[in-house]
């Protein structure tokens, strides 16, 4: 049985940012049958506890409940990169101790390679002095820290952006593996006082009461982060939306930056005269402060309209219309709809950054609420979900997939355009939100195939 290829599973990790020396315990997501647009129930599922010391898997157990805090620091997500190994029979199986044994190798035969990277302020100065990365070769079982260097940071200061440590196989876990801990969620600066200060002297006494004294660690001598200034609004090298950095009242950076990274992990094996090497990707993100929560659109719709297409071919169920419109009902939860829609609150007007805003600021489209005013507090659109599913499970919902807006109607500011499904969210494209095609794609092919179906059999 000879190893043709190795792969990473899964070949795209998330970790979650966490202060906290505990990583948070595997959990699952479920629906309540008994109200399906209700929240979901957090359900604990099997962990793998792993010994910073040994860095060996010493159990693998069920939790009884399960934590996302300890006092006020948040549990990470610290994902394990599993290694697979294609074999001659053409099957894809885990990477073992037995597996590399047969081929004389041991897992000290094992390479890792790790490149993180936080590209924040790069991106937006395009000065590459401003790159903050790490490379960090790992052959060894050791816990090891990622610190990543900046040649514009202070003479000696490094960002920790984590933890990686290749698991050490046992008897009882003998699979090759390598876990990513993700940093503790930190602000860091350039300035002492958090405001521009004049660079030709001194640094002033430190005030900054949100970053402590070893924290301030770029170098505003070397670079310009700190009094950055983002110009030419419109162009195409800026992020949309613009401003998502920490600035004064004039628009001058602050020079804050966290510890958020990502980058690949490449794992490497000499076999037969040959260099086998697999790659994942991993990334480090905020906390997921909704766990029971799926956004109405992920990184994970656009995936799966890449691979399988925009049509499910007659496939779709009235289940994937269900779950789509669960997660809208979760959007829904989560914000004020009330701010949203542009309502007047409190006497205030045009108080936060809204659709109706932007539709205001880049067309010039009169100020105005999406909405009637009076229809959109929550408890108003939930119930209209409600009502949107009753329809969908009584094969009356045809006419919800009219409802919906379609890509091609983003520029749609009419009243009946800007008043189309998902409302009053903004996409990647700065535009009113929509839905993949994909997804539209399972609310018609459902809800006009329960049209013609027996709703008993349908709503199983």
């Amino acid at each position: 049985m000879s190893i043709l290829e190795l792969r990473i599973l899964p070949p795209l990790s998330v970790a979650r940012l966490g202060a906290s020396a505990t990583p948070l315990e595997s959990y699952r997501i479920e629906v309540d049958d008994k109200h399906p647009l209700g929240y979901r129930n957090v359900v604990p599922d099997e962990t793998l506890e792993l010994s910073k010391e040994t860095g060996e898997i010493v159990r693998c157990y069920t939790p009884k409940r399960v934590k996302f805090r300890d006092g006020d620091d948040v549990r990470p997500v610290a994902p394990f990169l599993e290694v697979f190994a294609r074999t001659s029979e053409d099957v894809l199986e885990p990477l073992t101790v037995d597996l590399l044994e047969a081929h004389g190798l041991k897992p000290a035969d094992v390479n890792w390679t790790v490149h993180l990277g936080c590209r924040k302020i790069e991106r937006r100065t395009f000065d590459k002095n401003d790159r903050i990365e790490a490379i960090l070769k790992v052959g060894d079982h050791a816990r090891h820290r990622v610190d990543a260097t900046c040649a514009n940071f202070r003479d000696g200061m490094t960002l920790p952006i984590g933890w990686v440590q290749y698991v050490r196989p046992n008897e009882d876990f003998p699979e090759i593996r390598l876990r990513f801990t993700p940093a503790a969620g930190l602000v860091y600066g350039a300035s002492p006082t958090g405001a521009v200060f004049d660079t030709k002297g001194p640094d002033p006494a430190h005030t900054d009461p949100n970053v402590p004294p070893e924290r301030i660690i770029y170098d505003p001598r070397k670079g310009n982060w700190l009094g950055y200034v983002q110009i030419e609004a419109f162009s195409h090298l800026f992020t949309n939306p613009g401003n998502i950095f920490a600035q004064n009242d004039e628009g001058v950076s602050c020079g804050y930056f966290d510890d958020e990274c990502d980058g690949v992990v490449t794992v490497a094996l000499e076999i037969d005269g040959k260099s086998l090497t697999a790659f994942a990707r991993i990334g480090a993100g905020p906390p997921t402060f909704a766990p029971d929560t799926i956004p109405i659109r992920t990184v994970a719709d656009e995936l799966e309209q890449i691979a399988f297409g925009v049509e499910h071919d007659g496939m779709a169920t009235l289940a994937d219309a269900e779950e789509i419109l669960r997660r809208a009902v979760e959007t829904v939860r989560l914000f004020n709809t009330a701010a949203l829609n542009g309502n007047t609150v409190k006497g205030r007007t045009n108080q936060t950054s809204t659709m109706v805003r932007q539709d205001s600021n880049d067309f010039g489209r009169y100020f105005e609420p999406i909405m009637a005013p009076a229809i959109v507090d929550n408890h108003a659109i939930l119930a209209l979900h409600q009502n949107i599913l009753t329809a969908l499970r009584s094969s009356t919902g045809a006419w919800f997939a009219d409802a919906l807006r379609r890509p091609e109607q983003i520029g749609d500011l009419s009243d009946i355009g800007r008043r189309k499904m998902p409302a009053m969210m903004r996409g990647a494209d700065g535009r009113h939100l929509v839905l993949t095609r994909r997804q539209i794609d399972a609310v018609v092919s459902a809800a006009m195939g329960s049209l013609f179906s027996d709703p008993t059999e349908v709503s199983a």
